[in-house]
């Protein structure tokens, strides 16, 4: 099993090089939103998301607060790094933030708890649904409450599972949507993380 930063560094070029990556994109979006639809007898869901980087994938485009999708609704929060980790407003504008990534200006806040999914940033995961993140640990610290059951990892079917030394503070994802298929990880009831 190689090291998370061993990883990170196969997955990276790795991403870059998948073809058709664009059409790809498209269909794991697609699975996302029809996944959303059937997820909840709600007509409004509140998510977090994220803003993707060159080696994550988009799962909302154009970036917004709001989605419509037939009769459901979709608010959409974002994270924006805070001295005390990141915290989740809604996407009615980005401008650059932290680490050079495009966080909310938004005014609504959305305490993790709340949300009804979270669509988690990752560059990969393992086979039981734990998260290889961009190694600075802010989701990690941010949702180490979050059950696994509301947490969606997106990755292309190619790539996963990607091998890494999981740790216990990794957050684990209840399923993982690609362009084939949704890959599901029900594990043990009230599950957060990897240990």
């Amino acid at each position: 099993m190689v090291s998370k930063s061993e990883a990170r560094k196969k997955i990276k070029s790795l991403l870059l090089e998948i073809p058709s990556r664009k059409e790809k994109e498209e269909s794991i979006r697609s699975n996302l939103l029809e996944f959303l639809r059937h997820s909840s007898s709600s007509t409004q869901l509140k998510i977090i998301s994220y803003v993707a980087d060159d080696f994550e994938i988009s799962p909302f485009l154009p970036l917004s607060p709001s989605l419509q999708l037939g009769s459901l609704g979709l608010d959409i929060f974002f994270p924006k790094v805070t001295n005390s980790g990141l915290e989740f407003k809604l996407g009615s504008g980005f401008s650059s933030g932290a680490f050079g990534i495009l966080e909310p200006m938004g005014e609504g806040l959305l305490k993790p708890e709340n949300a009804d999914w979270i669509i988690g940033a990752a560059l990969g995961g393992r086979g039981e649904g734990a998260r290889l993140g961009r190694g600075k640990g802010f989701y990690d610290r941010s949702l180490k409450d979050i059950l696994s059951e509301k947490m969606i990892g997106l990755s292309f079917e190619d790539l996963y599972p990607c091998d890494f030394s999981a740790e216990p503070h990794d957050l684990k994802a209840g399923i993982v949507i690609t362009e084939k298929k949704n890959h599901c990880f029900p594990g043990k009831m009230g599950e957060k993380s990897v240990g």
